[in-house]
């Protein structure tokens, strides 16, 4: 049962969870989830734009172009798309309740470490990207 589909709800699940527990409210966690792992998913985009950049020269002078479009566009049709996958009419919470049944397993804490190495894995790229 590990599909992409299933890391993508934990990513969210993580984030909405993570704030939830600091917002303590669900209105704020659940924006914050969908805004959050949207960037979270449009930065391996930013990771692709970058190494192309670096070894092709004429790739750069196009993204130059459209500078800002460049990272607005993939944030954006991610961002709605994680929103009427996940989010839209509330199918989130069906989502969330079935993990949480399942949160002593071990599946679950394997699922969750392998998502939290794809956050820290993204984080520090885009990091060692900013500093090159």
């Amino acid at each position: 049962m590990n599909t992409l589909f299933d890391y993508y709800v934990m990513l969210n699940y993580m984030v909405y969870k993570f704030y939830l527990r600091r917002e303590k409210k669900e209105i704020d966690a659940k924006l914050a989830s969908v805004l959050l792992s949207s960037l979270y998913l449009s930065l391996p985009f930013s990771i692709i734009h970058g190494f192309l950049c670096k070894f092709s020269h004429d790739f750069l002078l196009a993204s130059r172009q459209c500078n800002r479009l460049i990272y607005i566009i993939p944030l954006l049709s991610v961002g709605l798309i994680n929103y009427f996958i996940l989010y839209n009419k509330n199918k989130y919470k069906d989502e969330f309740q079935k993990l949480d049944k399942i949160r002593d397993t071990e599946e679950f804490a394997k699922r969750k470490r392998k998502t939290k190495i794809f956050i820290i894995s993204l984080v520090v790229i885009q990091l060692v990207a900013l500093i090159r």
